[in-house]
């Protein structure tokens, strides 16, 4: 019998998460509430044999990660997204991800709305 390919994205959104983050270093310094969604293609034939959590990417791991990556400065939530995708990318489950940073707070006089940025990184297929 031919193996089938399982792929599941697991998606987590709207973690908020408090980042030093902007170009204005006073900006930086205050720091401001994002919200970020986590999009992870990941091989899943084992998991979902097993049910067990050790075989896939638990969410709270995600969670805690972005925490972690979020308390580093960053001057462009666009860094901060790569930098999210390159650590859940050396996962060795996931193959793909999509990460949106969500910056609702603009901190300039008239400036009305939010801003995000969405980036998606996939592992090379040799």
């Amino acid at each position: 019998m031919k193996l089938v390919r399982k792929i599941t994205t697991i998606n987590i959104s709207n973690i908020p998460c408090y980042c030093p983050v902007g170009i204005d270093p006073q900006e930086r310094k205050l720091g401001q509430k994002l919200f970020i969604d986590v999009h992870l293609e990941v091989s899943s034939y084992r998991a979902v044999s097993t049910d067990d959590v050790k075989d896939t990417v638990s969410y709270v791991d995600v969670y805690k990660a972005v925490q972690e990556i979020g308390k580093k400065p960053h001057s462009l939530i666009e860094t901060l997204a790569e930098e999210i995708a390159t650590t859940f990318l050396k996962h060795h489950l996931v193959l793909k991800t999509k990460i949106i940073v969500r910056k609702p707070h603009i901190p300039y006089k008239d400036f009305y709305g939010d801003v995000s940025v969405e980036i998606t990184r996939e592992k090379q297929v040799q």
